[in-house]
Formats: structure tokens, C-alpha cells, sequence
């Protein structure tokens, strides 16, 4: 019986879909396990492809295709100069206003919120320094939920049972993140350019 999902890619063969769901295991597999030393790569990877695509568009609308180019290679290298050197400032900072966004949701009824406001920023600034503190631990969580739910995805592709792609995905979040914690402990992030 075919499910949702499979009638939905029915388009697409499911040779392509197999294939499709055993590299997405793998990657969720490799970020599970070893996020955390790749992390830092992938991070300066994305900065390029933002980099280049917000330095080709302003380019481009500014003088055409050459100054597109020009400025999308530009934009390309401080992207992934920024987002390389700058990820572990950046997630902090991302977990600190989620946390400061939540404090100001729920406390702007009763303190009003001007006092809210305040009481978020502190919040924001709190979680922002402790999670620059433990950013390695955090990275290796982040990266752990991160392949296990790509590994979980792939694996339900795969064999088309729900509560054992959820066993799958659950079992290397948690085993991801116990070993990028405890036994790739001392290994520092790699900061490329």
C-alpha cells in the first residue's frame, strides 16, 4: 500500500526515491556522528551561497550581469568568511532571542510591555553568553537533531514504516549527541575560510 508521501512523488521513479532516501540517511547519518567537525565547513558553505546570491542580485540591478558577477564573487567570499568564523557567536545569539522572544510572549501580558521588553533583552543577553560558553556542546546537540531527523526521514522512505523511521531518527539524535559531546569532546570546531 502506497502511502501519502509515495502518492504525492508518484512522478517520480522510485529507483530516484530510494536513491534519493538512502543519501539523505547517509548525510543525516554523517551529521548524527560528525557534526560537529563538519559544522563549521557547512556554515562557511551557506555564508557563500547567501554571500554570492545577495552580491549577484544588488549587482546585477545596479550595472547587469558583470557587476553581478563581480559583486556575487565578492559577496560570495565574505559570506563564507563571515559565516565561517562567526557561527558560533551566531547560533548563540539565534539561541538567545529565541529564548528572549519566548520570555517576551508570555510575560508582555502581565508586565506590559515596555517591561517586557526589558526583562527579554536580559534574558536574550543571559542565554546569549552561556551558549557562547557550552557552543560545542550545543552545535553537537543542534547537529545530532538535525541528522536524525534527515536519517529518520530517509529511513521512512526506505522501508515505509513510520515507528521505525521515528526508532531510527530517535536512536542517532541521542547516540549522535552522546558522542559528539563525550567522545569528540576535545575535538575543537574547525574555523575554515
Amino acid at each position: 500500500m502506497a502511502t501519502p508521501f509515495q502518492v504525492g512523488l508518484g512522478a517520480i521513479d522510485p529507483q530516484i526515491i530510494t536513491i534519493l532516501a538512502v543519501i539523505v540517511l547517509l548525510i543525516g547519518v554523517l551529521l548524527a556522528f560528525f557534526g560537529k567537525a563538519i559544522w563549521a565547513r557547512l556554515m562557511s558553505l551557506i555564508g557563500a551561497i547567501i554571500g554570492g546570491i545577495i552580491g549577484f542580485s544588488a549587482g546585477y540591478v545596479i550595472g547587469g550581469w558583470l557587476l553581478g558577477l563581480i559583486l556575487g564573487f565578492v559577496g560570495s567570499f565574505l559570506g563564507s568568511a563571515l559565516f565561517g568564523y562567526l557561527v558560533e557567536a551566531a547560533l548563540a545569539f539565534l539561541v538567545g532571542a529565541l529564548v528572549g522572544g519566548v520570555v517576551f510572549l508570555v510575560s508582555v501580558g502581565s508586565l506590559g510591555q515596555d517591561t517586557a521588553l526589558i526583562l527579554a533583552i536580559i534574558v536574550l543577553v543571559i542565554v546569549f553568553a552561556i551558549a557562547y560558553y557550552f557552543i560545542e556542546q550545543l552545535v553537537a546537540i543542534v547537529t545530532a537533531l538535525i541528522g536524525g531527523i534527515l536519517a529518520g526521514i530517509g529511513a521512512f522512505f526506505l522501508l515505509d514504516d513510520l515507528g521505525l523511521a521515528l526508532a531510527v531518527g530517535g536512536a542517532l539524535i541521542v547516540l549522535g549527541a552522546l558522542v559528539q559531546t563525550f567522545v569528540l569532546k576535545r575535538r575543537p570546531l574547525h574555523r575554515p575560510i
